[in-house]
């Protein structure tokens, strides 16, 4: 029989624990890592602008692509970078996002979903980095696959560890639940209307930044 001493037992939030789940140098390592991504592309973003590179005219993947800036390799080791930094993070994100209701089994699998799409996500990131525009394959068909299945794997991902943080009680989170729920799908429909260069864009920052907050947050750092 449950009783409500048992339901309190649960009733505690994980995400607010001030435990370490990691060692600190690691924790340090992914979260600062995957800023020094975030700052990688910037920096690569205002190189490439001097030569005619521009966010509403270009796509993403034109940074790997040699047609339209001398140094695309510096786009392509900046996914495999930000790939293999936060492949480690979906461990460490399941081991520590967990709702209070442990014995839910929707939660459970909505955090092996959010866990196994991540590392889709993260896997098919590297390989963008090896297959770019310049390695993309009869028609591109290589690059958009890929290309295709990292977007995915990142959008699933959040979504479903957005699940677990909105269902969760007394969470610092809500509000970054709530954003991981709407934004990137709502960016992402968007952009499969209207493709356009800007959205796709708007949709690596807003999945970059939930990311990097989510991590602040997982190794509180």
């Amino acid at each position: 029989m449950i009783t409500k001493q048992k339901l309190k037992a649960y009733d505690v939030s994980e995400l607010n624990e001030p435990k370490k789940v990691i060692f600190p140098w690691f924790a340090s390592l992914l979260f600062y890592g995957l800023a020094i991504y975030v700052f990688l592309i910037a920096i690569n973003i205002l190189i490439s602008s001097f030569f005619g590179f521009n966010l509403t005219m270009n796509y993403i993947s034109d940074l790997g692509s040699k047609k339209v800036i001398p140094f695309p390799y510096f786009h392509d080791l900046t996914c495999v970078f930000g790939g293999l930094i936060s492949l480690p993070t979906n461990y460490f994100v399941r081991k520590k996002l967990r709702i209070q209701y442990k014995h839910s089994k929707h939660s459970l699998l909505f955090l092996e979903i959010g866990v196994a799409s991540g590392i889709v996500g993260n896997v098919s990131y590297v390989l963008l980095g090896v297959f770019s525009l310049d390695r993309a394959g009869p028609g591109q068909i290589y690059h958009g696959i890929i290309a295709f299945l990292s977007f995915g794997g990142f959008i699933i991902s959040i979504f479903f560890f957005s699940l677990n943080i909105v269902l969760s009680h007394k969470c610092k989170l809500k509000n970054l639940g709530k954003l991981g729920l709407v934004v990137p799908i709502l960016l992402f429909i968007l952009y499969c209307a209207i493709t356009i260069p800007l959205i796709e864009w708007f949709l690596l920052t807003s999945i970059a930044l939930f990311m990097l907050f989510l991590d602040y947050y997982i190794f509180k750092v």
